[in-house]
């Protein structure tokens, strides 16, 4: 398995990852290379040794005032895939990613209900943080 961070160029794995893992979502080789030339949306994946996608995550820098975190915003693997160290290496890597750029935390918000991705975070080291949260949204003006 390798993990990695996609970059400008990568768009066409990038759009595969989406496709695979967004119920067949389409996006455009536009929307992708600006996506990754942008530096704050960090897009990673895990590839078999073929090069087929496995699984990804991808986040957000977020700069706080007092320091900067990452927002892991979706983390997913293929359910042929799925408990085979996909997942946890995805965020092994992205605990080194934010440990080489002085990230001060990584976090990720699921359901409490969703016990594969609880039992998935708490194996790579997350700790449970003030559990049960309401998200609310904000739709454009």
């Amino acid at each position: 398995m390798i993990v990695r961070l996609l970059n400008p160029g990568d768009e066409a794995i990038h759009g595969e990852a989406i496709r695979l893992l967004n119920d067949g979502a389409q996006i455009t080789r536009e929307r992708s290379a600006a996506l990754l030339a942008e530096p704050t949306y960090i897009f990673i994946v895990a590839t078999n040794d073929s090069g087929e996608v496995m699984g990804r995550i991808y986040g957000h820098v977020l700069h706080r005032f007092a320091q900067t975190d990452l927002l892991l915003y979706e983390v997913d693997v293929l359910e042929v895939h799925q408990r085979k160290g996909v997942g946890k290496a995805m965020l092994e890597f992205i605990k080194q990613l934010c440990a080489e750029r002085g990230f001060r935390e990584a976090w990720v918000l699921t359901e409490g209900d969703n016990k594969p991705a609880r039992a998935l975070y708490e194996s790579a080291g997350g700790m449970e943080e003030g559990y049960p949260t309401a998200m609310y949204v904000f739709y454009p003006f």
